[in-house]
């Protein structure tokens, strides 16, 4: 492994540590709260087929890092922290996020999209990937586009984004509307493009 990959991995394992301590110190969330939102049925009808598509679908194409535990893990991390990660970051650009919790959604987006995979595929491998780069440029997208869909709510019968609410993250609506599936497709479909358009498939034959 070359001096600069050695450096940023140091880089990426201290920014992880750090922010473990600053979420244990300074951030609190109702994670039960959260996984009442994230068991909404319009949810997981989304998300239960994307997770088990990216877990599997890596042995179809020309990608020799997607296997079951690569794509199975950055397809979980993303459901269960883009949500809480992207609305933080939101907030942020509105002054309304503080440092801690900056550090720990920064942390969480890019171990989940990126440094998971860098840090399985090292220990699988023995040496770090060369697509570490790529994954980075496009992994953050999906990433983004799952946390926007998990922000989506219906506010008095009207489209938004849970993260724009005083009280964020509680959530707030958890009945089944197909209205806020409907309303999250053009970012699934951005999502599914970056997933499927820059690998090469072959035949399952």
């Amino acid at each position: 492994m070359d001096a600069f990959l050695v450096r940023y991995l140091v880089s990426w394992l201290a920014f992880c540590v750090l922010a473990i301590v600053l979420f244990v110190k300074d951030v609190r969330v109702s994670w039960r709260a959260q996984a009442r939102a994230l068991m909404v049925p319009w949810r997981l009808a989304l998300f239960a087929p994307a997770i088990l598509f990216v877990t599997f679908a890596g042995r179809f194409t020309d990608d020799e890092t997607w296997d079951a535990i690569c794509g199975g893990g950055m397809a979980l991390l993303t459901f269960l922290t883009s949500g809480f990660s992207i609305g933080t970051l939101a907030r942020a650009l509105r002054g309304r996020a503080a440092f801690s919790e900056i550090v720990v959604a920064l942390a969480l987006a890019l171990f989940s999209s990126a440094w998971f995979y860098d840090g399985y595929l090292l220990l699988r491998d023995g040496a770090y990937t060369h697509r570490w780069l790529g994954n980075l440029r496009l992994s953050p997208i999906i990433y983004a586009c799952a946390g926007l869909v998990l922000n989506l709510e219906l506010r008095r019968g009207r489209l938004g984004f849970a993260f724009t609410r005083d009280d964020w993250p509680a959530p707030l609506e958890t009945s089944p509307s197909w209205r806020l599936a409907l309303a999250s497709l053009p970012l699934v479909l951005v999502a599914a493009y970056v997933l499927v358009a820059f690998v090469g498939w072959r035949s399952p034959l």
